[in-house]
C-alpha cells in the first residue's frame, strides 16, 4: 500500500495570507495578551475597520472549529516551524473559501467539522481569509509603485 502522507509544510513556505492565519491560530488560544498582539498586527495591517471585520470572522470560524471539530484541532506553539496536518488543512480552508473554491473548502472542512457546520464554517473562513488577501494584494501594489517612480 502506497504511502499517502504528505510531507509537513513548513510556515516559511506558506503565502503570507497563510502564514499570518497560521499565526493568529497559534497565538489567539493564548489568551488576552496574545490576542491584543494578534488585534494590533492585523490593525497596523489592514487599518482598524478591515481588521474588526476579519477578526470577527476568525472568531466566529474558531467558535465553530472549537464547538463542532471532530476532535480538537492539533495547533504548534507560535514559534514551530512547521504545520500540523489541522493547521495545513485550516489554511487550505481558508485560502479556498476566499478565492472562491467552495466546494474544495467544503471538502476539506468535512475533515475537521461535523456536516451540520460546514456551511457557516467556510463562511466564516471567507470572510476571514479575504481581507488578509486583500492586504497581501496591497502590499504588492504598493511594491510595485515603489519600483516604477
Amino acid at each position: 500500500m502506497p504511502d499517502t502522507h504528505r510531507p509537513a509544510r513548513y510556515v516559511a513556505d506558506l503565502t503570507r495570507p497563510e502564514a499570518r492565519l497560521v499565526s493568529m491560530l497559534r497565538h489567539w488560544r493564548m489568551g488576552p495578551e496574545a490576542q491584543e498582539q494578534v488585534w494590533a498586527d492585523l490593525a497596523a495591517a489592514l487599518g482598524p475597520p478591515r481588521a474588526r471585520a476579519c477578526l470577527s470572522a476568525f472568531e466566529t470560524f474558531a467558535a465553530h472549529l472549537a464547538r463542532s471539530a471532530w476532535l480538537p484541532p492539533a495547533l504548534n506553539a507560535p514559534g514551530a516551524e512547521t504545520l500540523t496536518d489541522d493547521e495545513d488543512a485550516i489554511c487550505r480552508i481558508v485560502t479556498a473559501a476566499s478565492e472562491g473554491q467552495r466546494e474544495d473548502a467544503l471538502l476539506h472542512a468535512s475533515f475537521l467539522v461535523r456536516p451540520e457546520t460546514l456551511l457557516p464554517l467556510v463562511h466564516a473562513a471567507e470572510r476571514t481569509g479575504l481581507p488578509l488577501l486583500c492586504a497581501e494584494c496591497r502590499a504588492r501594489l504598493t511594491v510595485c509603485r515603489r519600483l516604477s517612480n
